[in-house]
């Protein structure tokens, strides 16, 4: 078994960013020919999701849809700023929005391995969606279990 986090920096409030050759450089390294690959978000607004993400303008659709779908509206949400375990608020940031659109995305995908390489269509990669950017070092963890 070959296991490895991944730290990615976002530059936007929402931003699809692909990771499928950096997950396919794991694979090499790890030796595996055929196997499985769990990849897990570390953080509850950064979402994974395999699609299409090469098309810009795909993209933004997607991120477009999502806003719309759960939107900024802080009137309708409990949830304003990270809580400290004391109740203090630690962070300045309303970010329940940012929380209810992680829920239609994956926290967790398990892709298969074939030839020492991700089994993709055509069309898809593996991708972050980063839902409360910007924002340093958010992690993924990488596991790669051979058949």
């Amino acid at each position: 078994m070959f296991k490895r986090p991944l730290a990615y920096d976002t530059h936007a409030k929402a931003e699809i960013r692909s990771i499928t050759e950096d997950l396919n450089g794991l694979v090499r390294e790890s030796g595996v020919d055929n196997g499985t690959l769990l990849v897990y978000s570390m953080h509850t607004t950064l979402g994974l999701i395999v699609q299409e993400t090469s098309e810009p303008n795909l993209c933004e659709d997607f991120i477009d849809f999502l806003t719309q779908l759960v939107e900024d509206d802080g009137h309708r949400y409990k949830h304003t700023c990270a809580l400290h375990p004391s109740g203090a608020c630690v962070e300045d940031r309303f970010n329940a929005p940012s929380h209810v659109r992680q829920l239609l995305t994956n926290q967790s995908l398990v892709l298969d391995i074939q030839g020492g390489r991700l089994t993709l269509g055509r069309w898809q990669d593996v991708a972050l969606f980063e839902l409360d950017g910007p924002r340093p070092g958010r992690q993924i963890l990488v596991k790669i279990i051979p058949d």
